[in-house]
């Protein structure tokens, strides 16, 4: 303690190391996330060939086949017609501004359902005057719905959404959905572009890690050097 009060640069010593935790935290955040990415991205690598699936069998949550990311194909899809469309809000791609096209299916012979993402559309297009002429080949990954968080919320009887909220869709058409909806990746639509949902997960997360740690290394020298300790 006594040779800490007799520092030359006491305020550069403590700020200094306070802004180091602070670095070694991003560092830690950054690893933490490149973790979670890796196994996200097992998931696409160990499952591109598609596992026929109906829709009874999302609604049984069989482990083995219904996780999220899952590639599968819904063999009853011609039992399946569309009863709502919404319009996702503030979607961007490749720079240019656009919605996602969220159309909720019933399975006609019973009362089971299937919300699905079909894919980006710019701002400017009705896809509803186009989607109908190309066939859907309800071949996707499995997703998990959008945790409610602070914003702005979903209108009742709206076109739009903000977000892919389960507890809100199924309140709105008094239905019970399964816990996983479906993104398209192949035979989107006409005028819809399929999503990549790969490419979030493939940031240079573990670079920004290796990135904070050296500068939390180069001001901890800095420090030491000023106070002639190193």
């Amino acid at each position: 303690m006594e040779k800490l009060s007799k520092l030359p640069h006491k305020v550069l010593f403590y700020f200094g190391f306070c802004v180091v935790l602070f670095f070694i935290f991003l560092s830690f955040w950054q690893y933490t996330s490149y973790q979670n990415d890796k196994v996200a991205l097992d998931k696409f690598e160990n499952t591109y060939q598609p596992t026929p699936i109906n829709i009874s069998q999302l609604y049984l949550n069989n482990s083995d086949t219904i996780f999220e990311f899952n590639s599968v194909e819904i063999t009853d899809n011609n039992n399946l017609t569309p009863i709502r469309v919404w319009y996702l809000r503030s979607r961007v791609n490749n720079g240019q501004n656009g919605y996602n096209l969220i159309t909720l299916y019933k399975e006609i012979y019973s009362n089971q359902y299937l919300l699905v993402n079909n894919g980006w559309i710019p701002l400017d297009k009705n896809v509803t005057k186009t989607f109908t002429y190309q066939e859907i080949s309800f071949t996707g990954r499995l997703t998990e719905y959008d945790k409610q968080t602070l914003g702005q919320d979903d209108i009742s009887n709206s076109e739009y959404l903000f977000r892919i909220d389960k507890e809100f869709i199924e309140n709105e058409e008094n239905i019970v959905l399964p816990d996983y909806y479906l993104t398209l990746t192949e035979g989107c639509g006409s005028g819809v572009e399929c999503i990549d949902l790969q490419k979030p997960f493939d940031a240079p997360h573990l670079s920004y890690a290796l990135q904070w740690l050296f500068f939390a290394i180069c001001l901890c020298i800095v420090i030491l050097r000023k106070n002639k300790i190193l």
